[in-house]
């Protein structure tokens, strides 16, 4: 089986090759648009929240020039015609975020294909692994218990957005994650969605970095450094570590 399509395939290391190995390998996964294919509740949380708080509604083309890639200060600050405090901004963005896990509650939306299984597998395969996410303490919080997210992941391990780090796409939030599992960024694996985080990998050491386009339209992650295969979601990975194991 050939679970990657990447122009890139070759940098994987066959299966079948003698050095491949499970041993001292771990993983990094960010969250959303990876493990949770979420970015449409995102948008949308916005587009409710804006249309609270401005009583307009932003169209299609408001979505794509002012939502979509935007920081949560830009976004705020064009719609309101204000400049906000980092208070405001910050209530204003717990307040978005209540709205976004309403909606996730009201669909049951669910982890993405596949990622049941793998982690599963990563787990009785003894293979470290952790977050390394944006998201802040509360949602953080939401998916460990909505997602019964201990089963793989153990809390002190997992990087989130605590206002003490720089997020991505600086490297902070991947050094602090590979850090935890206790291994040199050769020898870690990297699963992301997004541009910044993929070149906060990249800017990390990681040279194995995994992009999950299944919640993205941006075709430009393709082709970042770093990038080792392209999957849709987790089920084209098959359950063979082997096929995505880092060189020492």
């Amino acid at each position: 089986m050939t679970p990657f399509t990447h122009d890139k395939q070759e940098r994987i290391r066959a299966a079948k090759s003698p050095e491949a190995s499970m041993d001292n390998i771990g993983i990094v996964f960010d969250l959303n648009g990876t493990l949770l294919f979420d970015s449409r509740y995102h948008i949308d949380a916005w587009k409710i929240f804006v249309e609270e708080l401005t009583f307009k509604n932003p169209t299609d083309e408001d979505v794509k020039q002012f939502i979509v890639g935007k920081t949560a200060k830009e976004i705020l600050e064009h719609f309101t015609g204000y400049e906000l405090s980092d208070d405001m901004i910050t209530q204003f963005t717990d307040e978005k975020e209540r709205v976004y896990r309403s909606l996730i509650a009201r669909d049951e939306l669910s982890l993405a294909p596949g990622v049941t299984e793998f982690l599963n597998f990563l787990l009785l395969s003894r293979v470290p692994i952790t977050i390394a996410t944006t998201a802040n303490l509360e949602n953080m919080n939401y998916y460990f218990e909505r997602y019964n997210l201990e089963r793989w992941f153990r809390w002190e391990k997992v990087i989130i957005a605590n206002g003490t780090i720089p997020l991505k796409p600086h490297p902070d939030m991947y050094i602090a994650a590979i850090g935890k599992l206790e291994l040199e960024p050769s020898r870690v694996a990297v699963f992301e969605d997004s541009a910044t985080g993929v070149r906060a990998a990249f800017n990390a050491g990681v040279r194995n970095i995994i992009a999950v386009t299944g919640d993205n339209t941006d075709e430009s992650v393709r082709a970042l450094p770093g990038i080792i295969a392209c999957i849709n979601d987790f089920n084209d990975l098959g359950k063979d570590l082997k096929e995505i194991y880092v060189q020492a």
